[in-house]
């Protein structure tokens, strides 16, 4: 998992070697979030098949399955992130946190087979 919080950081990001899919997704979505001006607001994760719940709980302090104690999956499950996109190999979610402007933004990896498939799952059933 990359993790990045805080303006600096974000831009940092940008000199990273990836993929040029998550490369471009990533140039694309720092360069929005230093225009909104929300560098500083912003914890951005990118999720990588081989990462677990557990490691995103640690980065993060919630699980993104989990909602209202309701997992994905269980009846009466209502997701609570405030924005899911699918950019073919990458989801994008966005939760929103308090009215301040602070945010948690996951750029998931579309995989099949990964250590946290319940995620994958989510974002597919939400995007189909």
């Amino acid at each position: 998992m990359l993790a990045f919080y805080k303006a600096a950081e974000l831009e940092a990001a940008l000199s990273i070697s990836l993929c040029p899919n998550l490369e471009t997704l990533l140039r694309k979505r720092v360069a929005q979030i230093m225009a909104d001006g929300l560098g500083d607001f912003t914890h951005l994760l990118v999720v990588a098949a081989d990462d677990t719940e557990a490691m995103i709980e640690e980065e993060v302090a919630f699980s993104p399955v989990v909602s209202d104690g309701i997992r994905f999956g269980q009846p009466n499950f209502s997701p609570h992130w405030d924005v899911l996109h699918n950019h073919g190999g990458w989801f994008e979610v966005t939760f929103c946190i308090g009215n301040g402007g602070w945010a948690v933004v996951l750029l998931i990896e579309d995989t099949v087979g990964g250590r946290f498939p319940e995620l994958q799952a989510m974002c597919r059933a939400a995007t189909d």
